[in-house]
């Protein structure tokens, strides 16, 4: 076995594996870290067989960060037409890890995170590799809720209510600036806000974009994965969010993603496959766009608020810029809503 890395202890999950598996021999590779859920991977015979996936560091409970929730949610969908990876356990016993884990069997294949991992699918199947990512979203919004056994996710009102006022909260109570524009957009979304009862409903994944997802080779789409954000509502809102991360500047999200220039498809192609594989009528797309435009302004004003605090001092970022972030983020997001 390896030496543990921060995260992992070794000795008792080595202990739980040998008497769930019958396998003593493992290493451990870190596969994911930073604020979000921990990932890694379990090699036997130098050859990837199970990924672990846990809360991160520090963490003290919450639901940003609940992995028995995200497991459950993978589970309830393995037998479904959604790409997850398997399950096989969710534990919760500090005798194993201090906080709950998820542990399944390895995908194969690599997210889509640089220039170089999008050229590494052949040329003639980037359009398709493309257009997969979308049928794997409309999978997820054909799944019937009440059959795979997540109804009681379902919360009050509709998901754009609560996220806007989840989200305005969030940002009145740790804002140490004054930030009207994000307080004029949250004004103009809830004014603009579509009727939930004329959206289609189900499982909203919350993250859906091409670095959430594995790859084959091919292109094509072999798991959706980090179902930390998922929930009950408007299904479009996913939509609007992959749409809208087409569009944001690279250096608000710190995330690369491939656009037109890159072979990908355009903003109406997309719509279009969407609504021949789902069935639904899409409406009001840069209404949702700008909603995710918003909440990644509200999320980068905390980045702000944090970074000039000195409570994210390992994190390279220049508050200043990072600030500047937030009105640009917010100004997109109101541009969206003027022309629509």
């Amino acid at each position: 076995m390896t030496q543990s890395p921060a995260g992992f202890d070794v000795d008792s999950i080595g202990r739980w594996i040998e008497q769930r598996f019958g396998v003593s021999d493992f290493e451990v590779e870190v596969m994911s870290v930073g604020r979000s859920n921990l990932t890694f991977a379990i090699l036997v015979d130098s050859s990837p067989r199970w990924v672990l996936r846990r809360p991160p560091l520090g963490h003290e409970g919450g639901s940003a960060h609940n992995v028995a929730r995200e497991g459950r949610i993978m589970a309830a969908l393995n037998d479904s037409s959604v790409p997850v990876p398997t399950v096989l356990d969710i534990v919760d016993d500090p005798e194993v890890l201090d906080v709950p884990f998820v542990f399944m069997d390895h995908c194969p294949g690599f997210p889509i995170n640089t220039p170089s991992e999008w050229e590494s699918i052949p040329a003639e199947n980037r359009r398709d590799c493309a257009f997969g990512m979308v049928d794997a979203l409309a999978a997820i919004h054909s799944v019937d809720v009440d059959a795979v056994g997540l109804s009681d996710l379902r919360r009050p009102g509709g998901l754009i209510d609560r996220q806007l006022r989840r989200w305005i909260g969030q940002v009145e109570k740790i804002a140490m600036r004054e930030t009207p524009i994000i307080h004029e957009v949250h004004d103009v979304l809830r004014e603009a806000m579509p009727d939930p009862a004329g959206s289609p409903v189900g499982i909203a994944h919350g993250d859906f974009k091409p670095n959430n997802m594995i790859f084959t080779p091919s292109g094509t789409v072999n798991a959706v994965v980090d179902w930390e954000l998922t929930a009950i509502g408007e299904v479009l809102t996913d939509l609007g969010y992959f749409v809208a991360m087409l569009t944001v500047p690279e250096q608000y999200t710190s995330i690369w993603v491939p656009r037109a220039d890159d072979g990908f498809p355009t903003t109406d192609e997309l719509i279009d496959r969407y609504e021949e594989v789902s069935g639904h009528e899409v409406h009001d797309v840069s209404y949702y766009s700008a909603f995710a435009m918003w909440k990644l302004a509200c999320i980068r004003e905390g980045v702000y608020t944090r970074l000039a605090t000195g409570k994210m001092g390992d994190l390279d970022l220049d508050p200043d810029e990072a600030g500047a972030g937030v009105e640009d983020l917010a100004r997109q997001a109101l541009d969206l809503l003027e022309r629509s």
